[in-house]
């Protein structure tokens, strides 16, 4: 990042400024882009196996339940705005579920019945896991999943999400938050601890495949620095 000045080349035009990306709220008409990210960005865990269609159907509740919310990155560019990266966090991972199988369940069970099938354990594990209070569980809300486009990462967008994400904990009365993460995706450890998440406990939530439990705690004093948020830059996808 620099003063924002531009150097012109002999004979050549002035090269335009890398666009930026920007964090707002996510809602029902956002829900086929996190589908798509999430499907095509996000590998580890099970959901992706599940589909676009059925992933489609849970981010929608999710931006619909009052415990839980999705935040969206958009990017300037041809067009306008276009969504680049998402967000999804929950206060209440448990009655996300519960509202999601009694209202999405049958549905979303017909249009990915071979993958839950084939991996119901892991359905078992993940849906024991949102409704537990030991193993593998922090403080306060849960940053469920995010994902940028590859075109944008590397460009802030995932930092600012996060950051944004922080910003709806403390809107929501939380001084904690908590993420789920394999403990060999780098990237996201990476990107988790430079937000202040610290990791906590290391554990199996599905067998065979480590995760990592990792706590953010709100800094305390009036100097404490807070995480970034608003506009991406440099930095972490």
């Amino acid at each position: 990042m620099g003063s924002g000045e531009a150097t012109i080349e002999p004979g050549g035009e002035p090269p335009r400024p890398a666009p930026t990306a920007t964090v707002r709220a996510g809602t029902d008409a956002d829900a086929p882009v996190a589908a798509r990210l999430h499907a095509g960005q996000i590998s580890q865990g099970f959901l992706s196996v599940l589909g676009p269609r059925f992933l489609c159907r849970l981010y929608r509740r999710i931006s619909r339940s009052p415990s839980s919310f999705l935040l969206v990155a958009t990017g300037g560019g041809v067009g306008g705005e276009a969504p680049v990266g998402f967000l999804a966090g929950s206060t209440d991972v448990g009655a996300l579920y519960r509202s999601f199988l009694g209202r999405d369940g049958v549905a979303a069970a017909f249009q990915a019945a071979g993958p839950l099938i084939r991996n119901w354990r892991r359905v078992v594990d993940t849906l024991g896991h949102g409704a537990s209070g030991g193993t593998g569980v922090g403080r306060g809300p849960e940053l469920l999943a995010v994902a940028v486009d590859p075109g944008w990462q590397g460009r802030g967008a995932g930092r600012m999400l996060v950051g944004a994400f922080l910003d709806e904990v403390g809107a929501r009365g939380h001084d904690a938050a908590h993420v789920v993460v394999g403990a060999d995706n780098a990237p996201a450890v990476a990107l988790y601890r430079r937000a202040g998440f610290e990791a906590v406990e290391r554990f199996e939530l599905h067998a065979g495949t480590e995760s990592l439990l990792m706590q953010w705690d709100r800094p305390s004093g009036p100097s404490a620095p807070s995480a970034p948020s608003g506009t991406a830059g440099d930095g972490a996808q």
